[in-house]
């Protein structure tokens, strides 16, 4: 077994661990899973990321005002990251490094976590390593970057961009369940999915989608758009709905289901169960026709979610830990070594 084989493998039980996935009969499906797949030959590389660690390629989202280059997380090392997946044979030293924080890391899902970009802002979740605290915060100004064979210089003065401002503090974490994925409401606030197991979570009884005010001071006290959650860290707001794709634990099952944003109503009770064997939720995103597809880690596949009736579909592609749609259709996903592109 190679390092990277050894490291997903560890990734994985770290998952099970801290999603507390429920188990299901053999074939476990109360509504039955469609396997048919998109045939893998028409994937196509990206990059290979080899310094990064396997699941640790998240938050993929599209530049602003790119129509081909495709931003992410790499959370350990707590760098924003980007690359023109037009291009080709691209390499490391095509990588940019927009951002670079100071993050905790102890535990199987602290790091920088979510990011996302209002108004020309960057803002960002992240555990901070001398607290453990799960924080949202404004990034400073940044760019295009340089490339990382150049230093991974950003557009801030010759550095990457860094944390500018504290806009919420969620208080501590545990090393599991933490959440921190972060969206953009159409209205332009942030939205936040906090996990079952940090201190806000544990006071307030449930992991919860929260919306933040991105001016807000650190105080803030968030409003809760929905709540009952184990640690919803899939989820995108598509149009004025917000879809989240919640882990389970013990006998119940994972969820999936939508949040009415501009009046929000319903609880993790109220979604969709799958009825599927474990999928571990790792990320959620809108497609072009107006479905969502959801990235499973312990599956390794992005498949399409029905919702009348309430099951998945097909396979789109290969995905572990995030995915993300360009303009022109082309999905992007992340995979334990890199990036891959499904054309439309």
């Amino acid at each position: 077994m190679t390092h990277r084989q050894r490291a997903l493998v560890g990734g994985l039980a770290a998952v099970l661990l801290a999603a507390g996935c429920a188990s299901t009969d053999d074939g476990g499906a109360s509504s039955p899973t469609d396997t048919s797949a998109t045939s893998d030959s028409a994937v196509r590389t990206v990059i290979e990321l080899t310094d990064a660690q396997p699941g640790d390629v998240i938050a993929l989202r599209p530049a602003d005002g790119e129509s081909s280059v495709v931003e992410w997380i790499d959370r350990r090392a707590g760098t924003i990251r980007s690359v023109d997946v037009a291009d080709d044979e691209l390499s490391l030293d095509d990588v940019k490094t927009l951002a670079s924080i100071e993050v905790a890391t102890e535990g199987e899902q602290r790091g920088l976590l979510g990011h996302t970009v209002i108004d020309g802002v960057r803002y960002a979740a992240w555990t901070e390593p001398d607290t453990d605290h799960l924080v949202v915060g404004a990034l400073g100004d940044f760019g295009n970057g340089d490339d990382i064979g150049d230093g991974g210089n950003g557009n801030n003065g010759g550095a990457p961009a860094t944390v500018d401002r504290i806009v919420w503090d969620a208080g501590g974490t545990a090393g599991g369940a933490v959440g921190g994925h972060l969206a953009t409401t159409p209205d332009g606030k942030l939205v936040l999915g906090i996990g079952q197991l940090t201190d806000w979570a544990k006071e307030h009884g449930s992991g919860a989608m929260l919306l933040l005010d991105p001016t807000g001071p650190p105080d803030q006290t968030p409003i809760v758009l929905s709540d009952g959650y184990i640690n919803p860290f899939a989820f995108a707001a598509v149009g004025d709905q917000l879809w989240v794709a919640d882990n389970a634990v013990g006998d119940d099952t994972e969820r999936i289901g939508a949040v009415d944003l501009s009046a929000p109503n319903v609880g993790r009770d109220d979604l969709d169960a799958t009825g599927a064997n474990p999928r571990a939720p790792s990320a959620l995103v809108g497609l072009p026709d107006g479905t969502i597809a959801v990235c499973g880690y312990l599956d390794g596949r992005l498949r399409r979610w029905s919702v009348d009736p309430p099951r998945y579909g097909d396979s789109l592609g290969p995905c572990l830990t995030g995915s993300t749609v360009l303009a022109d259709g082309t999905i992007v996903a992340a995979t334990a070594d890199g990036l891959v592109a499904v054309a439309p």
